[in-house]
């Protein structure tokens, strides 16, 4: 098994990540054979994902970072380099490496970014009215069926 491993990481050693990904389509895909993940592979690569992604990512600014629509880019690279070399490695996607990559990764650039919005409460009237209104048509529906029903008989 040393052997494969490293022939692999010899291969792998020659070509950049990105450059692999290229090859790779959904035709490929079906084809991978997965017998023992290459954590060392893995973990290598993938750092010069996150390496790509930090570059990237300074690229665009501190002040960015938490706007969804400048960072999803370089995030969906980031993505399918590590699918990528997942299965360079002959591992499943996604792994414990691949999710403490992405906590890192995620704590690293997205920690500070608040996602919810603060909503205000809607006016004490507007309440009022959306509360009692179907309260007090309920009697008034059921009267009106009571009524047509007696109305056939």
């Amino acid at each position: 098994m040393k052997v494969y491993s490293k022939n692999r990481t010899n291969l792998l050693a020659q070509r950049d990540p990105t450059s692999l990904m290229k090859t790779m389509n959904f035709q490929t895909q079906g084809f991978q054979h997965y017998s023992h993940c290459d954590e060392e592979i893995l973990t290598h690569y993938g750092g010069q994902c996150k390496e790509m992604f930090h570059d990237s990512m300074s690229e665009l600014g501190k002040e960015n970072w938490c706007n969804m629509e400048m960072v999803i880019r370089n995030y969906n690279k980031l993505t399918e380099c590590i699918e990528y070399v997942c299965s360079l490695a002959t591992c499943f996607y996604p792994n414990p490496v691949v999710e403490q990559l992405f906590v890192r990764i995620h704590r690293q650039y997205f920690s500070s970014c608040n996602n919810e919005e603060d909503l205000t409460d809607a006016p004490a009237g507007v309440v009022l009215i959306s509360t009692l209104l179907p309260i007090l048509l309920i009697p008034f529906i059921v009267y009106i069926v009571v009524w047509k029903s007696s109305l056939r008989d």
